[in-house]
């Protein structure tokens, strides 16, 4: 094996080990294929980690880029130097494109008039974009990769390091917040990205999701945990900004294996991403209940899906009326005015 392709080898595998526990991410799937039906233009088993939607057109990252445009699916030849689309995102109308390229080296591009242009190459490994996501779409992103020596970093969308102070090898990132740049990462940390140093959630579990809403009648962070596999806590829990994160403010018993990965607000009701479709979380008193999908979707589309035993890498919305929900291995769905199709 020549170092080229070691180096490739070393993307896939530390890549990997990286994304165990978290979403979004299009290399959870390396060992499915990405499948487009002839028959009805449908990417039927891709596992999207990304969208975009120019117009009328709407661009997908599922390990490739696609676009679908009047009803058909087509793939976009954009480079010949890619490996590996990465993810998607549509910042403030502009739309941004993560690659890994044959040589193992993480490549922006950005889209301009229907072509495709690289904005700037990096000796990294691309992760995924970390996502600012509100009730309108996505405010803000950044791009979290990792070095060769196995530490992440993350960087603007001009290539500039804005990995917060005091990171080590150990420390990992998983989800952005939706309004101040509030970063879960391990051991149940959250970081600041403007140099406000680290907040100790008071957890034995994981937290992934985070989310800043005001449901409850003022402004407060929420952070979300399900379980983890080193701990014998498998209850569901919420830990809020009022209180320091010091002792949840919300507690489920049986939700079993559930992770939450990430949250989105949509009309006044949270949606929880997980390993196993989405939760509502909607307010209850001064308190939430969690309920199946029944208040953002019909939840006869719902349950008939199959999405609640599925992986979601994402939830997006475009509006309070329709949102799109990333899968891995079952496609990329929509919900537009609480009806839920395939794409």
């Amino acid at each position: 094996m020549n170092k080229k392709d070691f180096k490739k080898f070393m993307v896939i595998i530390l890549t990997l080990f990286i994304l165990s526990c978290s979403s979004e991410s299009i290399f959870s799937q390396l060992s499915k294929l990405q499948k487009i039906n002839n028959n009805n233009n449908i990417l039927e088993s891709a596992s999207p980690s990304g969208i975009s939607l120019v117009n009328d057109i709407l661009y997908i990252a599922a390990m490739h880029l696609f676009k679908k445009e009047n009803g058909n699916v087509e793939k976009v030849n954009f480079s010949n130097s890619y490996e590996f689309v990465i993810d998607l995102v549509n910042v403030s109308g502009e739309t941004y494109l993560l690659v890994q390229n044959k040589n193992g080296q993480l490549e922006l591009y950005t889209l301009k008039n229907n072509n495709w242009t690289i904005k700037f190459q990096k000796n990294l490994i691309a992760i995924k974009f970390l996502k600012s996501i509100t009730t309108n779409g996505i405010t803000s992103a950044y791009i979290l990769a990792l070095e060769e020596n196995g530490k992440q970093i993350i960087l603007d969308l001009n290539g500039n390091n804005q990995t917060p102070r005091g990171i080590t090898n150990d420390d990992k990132f998983y989800q952005i917040s939706n309004e101040n740049k509030l970063i879960t990462g391990r051991s149940s940390k959250i970081w600041q990205l403007n140099g406000g140093g680290i907040i100790k959630v008071n957890s034995t579990n994981e937290i992934m999701a985070i989310i800043e809403t005001s449901i409850r009648g003022s402004k407060e962070t929420l952070v979300i945990t399900g379980r983890e596999y080193d701990t014998s806590d498998n209850q569901f829990k919420i830990y809020s900004s009022t209180n320091n994160y010091q002792t949840p403010i919300f507690n489920y018993e049986g939700i079993g294996e559930f992770i939450a990965y990430f949250a989105r607000e949509v009309d006044g009701i949270i949606l929880i991403g997980s390993n196993s479709g989405f939760v509502e979380l909607i307010k209850n008193k001064n308190t939430f209940t969690l309920q199946p999908p029944s208040q953002s979707v019909f939840s006869g589309s719902y349950n008939g899906s199959q999405l609640s035993t599925t992986k979601l890498n994402d939830i997006i919305p475009i509006s309070n009326k329709i949102i799109y929900i990333l899968t891995q291995g079952k496609g990329l769905w929509k919900i537009e005015n609480k009806k839920l199709t395939k794409e």
